[in-house]
């Protein structure tokens, strides 16, 4: 089964990275989350499958995906990378024609998941940044 992954350094410690990951709207608007299904139409629909918060992982499938994949799972994980650092893995394993994966390595890795991965450390850092701001205050 092919597989698709991405990581990224964040500058923000682990707890305030995996709060943001519930909301996608807020660093990919491109992927609304229905906890049971789609109760509503949406662009893209991603069921959330599996959650461990102790773990900091996020499973998620998409039953209609915008690619000519089947049989799609993603999984996000938050690891503690130190001192007010961490490191956030995105990966995708789905059945696809395999002439299609280099394609789908840019198009899935490159466009969807650095991107999105980029605004979601950008978010992090933010956050956290704010609130040790408002600590000195």
């Amino acid at each position: 089964m092919p597989r698709i992954s991405r990581r990224t350094f964040v500058a923000a410690p682990a707890d305030v990275v995996w709060s943001l990951t519930d909301d996608f709207a807020q660093w990919h608007p491109k992927l609304p989350i229905y906890a049971d299904g789609p109760e509503a139409s949406a662009e893209l629909v991603v069921t959330v499958v599996a959650k461990d918060h102790d773990a900091r992982t996020l499973s998620y499938h998409m039953p209609d995906p915008p690619f000519e994949i089947k049989d799609h799972r993603a999984t996000i994980t938050v690891e503690d990378a130190g001192e007010a650092c961490s490191y956030v893995t995105w990966f995708a394993e789905f059945t696809a024609d395999p002439s299609a994966l280099a394609e789908l390595e840019d198009s899935i890795g490159d466009d969807v998941f650095a991107q999105a991965l980029d605004n979601l450390a950008t978010a992090a850092q933010d956050s956290f940044g704010n609130a040790q701001v408002a600590s000195l205050a």
